[in-house]
């Protein structure tokens, strides 16, 4: 029998995998694409927001932000100490197609697992993150 963190560990890197290939086209993990849909969907946020939205240390963010910017996806721009994250008119663009093949891939996964299993263990696994959290 699998050890329940192997367990765990598996099904995260297969769905990981999974979201990855169906991202494939735009060269990137789908962590980076995920931040990009994250600053489309708010307009802009923090290094930080992006931190605590995503469940990445603020130094993965740091190097994914550097990594985009390199590729002119986005933008940083100063507010006193904290650095605003933002599209350029490219990461406008590309996160458009990016967020329809996204959605397509939520939909593809829902289909292969089936809603009332991804609604359950997506439930279970909030509660074990605001376990961890207190």
């Amino acid at each position: 029998m699998k050890h329940f963190h192997t367990t765990i560990n598996h099904f995260s890197r297969q769905v990981s995998s999974f979201f990855d290939e169906q991202l494939s086209e735009f060269g990137l993990a789908t962590s980076y694409v995920e931040l990009l849909l994250l600053i489309r969907s708010n307009g802009s946020c923090t290094q930080k927001t992006a931190s605590e939205a995503l469940g990445l240390a603020p130094s993965t963010i740091t190097r994914f932000v550097d990594k985009l910017v390199k590729q002119g996806l986005i933008k940083k721009e100063k507010d006193g100490r904290e650095s605003i994250l933002k599209l350029t008119q490219k990461g406008i663009d590309a996160t458009r197609k990016m967020d329809i093949i996204y959605r397509e891939a939520e939909t593809k996964l829902k289909e292969k697992l089936g809603d009332k299993y991804l609604e359950t263990t997506g439930k279970l696994l909030n509660y074990g993150i605001e376990s961890f959290s207190e």
